[in-house]
């Protein structure tokens, strides 16, 4: 049981990949700025997880006794055989399999003890494949528009929120511009899933469990976004359901 005189620690998930130190390259596990700093400003405590390999579903159940909620962060792209599919030559990029299983370990316990959880790109798609779900491994966004982000080539593009769902009830308006950086895309929904929201070239961006305490996941980047209208939203959300807990 969480004590509310403390702010709800929110695990964020982290990837593996070579970081450029003096000496050369040292394997290191990484997440983006962005995730903890908005984690923070939405009133949480981020607390980075990284996968071990070998260790990944004792790992996972062990955090869960001290974390009050999940953010299943961004990175490479999930193994296509999460998902039964053979990987399309040049399609999957990096996969981190021992990410993908810790990962997947932390929703199949974090489902069963209700505990919040929230998806962000490659979080969302990592969501749907748990819930039985499929994705496309290769469809970007149509539009040609560029966001204004120093070494990222960033999309822009337009999304709609549905009505009567719990991500509407997190944003002030129904419709906006989002900042996107994936090129894979939700196939089919897994099952117990809500589609929630789409951009204007028809891709799914949101998903939710409407019978889950909070499950919920946006295919945008709201960590990119901040300083503007509702870009902290999710993670208030996020944030006020692990502190109920």
């Amino acid at each position: 049981m969480s004590d509310l005189r403390r702010r709800p620690r929110i695990g964020i998930t982290s990837g593996s990949a070579g970081v450029p130190v003096a000496e050369g390259t040292l394997a290191s596990h990484y997440v983006g700025l962005g995730y903890a700093l908005a984690v923070d400003q939405a009133g949480g405590l981020p607390v980075i997880l990284p996968a071990v390999e070998g260790h990944e579903d004792i790992d996972a159940v062990e955090a869960l006794d001290f974390i009050d909620g999940i953010l299943l962060a961004g990175g490479t792209d999930i193994a296509p055989e999460q998902y039964n599919q053979q990987p399309i030559e040049g399609a999957a990029q990096k996969p981190d399999r021992s990410r993908d299983a810790f990962e997947l370990a932390l929703v199949r316990e974090a489902r069963a003890r209700d505990v919040p959880i929230l998806g962000i790109c490659r979080g969302v798609q990592l969501l749907n494949i748990a819930y039985g779900g499929t994705l496309d491994q290769h469809r970007p966004h149509l539009s040609e528009n560029l966001a204004s982000i120093p070494g990222l080539r960033a999309q822009v593009t337009h999304v709609g929120v549905e009505e009567r769902s719990r991500m509407k009830v997190a944003f002030s308006q129904g419709e906006f511009q989002v900042v996107c950086l994936h090129h894979q895309a939700i196939d089919s929904v897994g099952r117990g899933l809500s589609v929630t929201a789409r951009a204007t070239d028809g891709l799914i961006e949101g998903l939710e469990d409407p019978s889950a305490r909070f499950v919920m996941g946006v295919l945008w980047h709201p960590e990119q976004m901040l300083g503007q209208k509702d870009s902290l939203a999710v993670y208030r959300a996020l944030v006020v359901a692990a502190t109920s807990l």
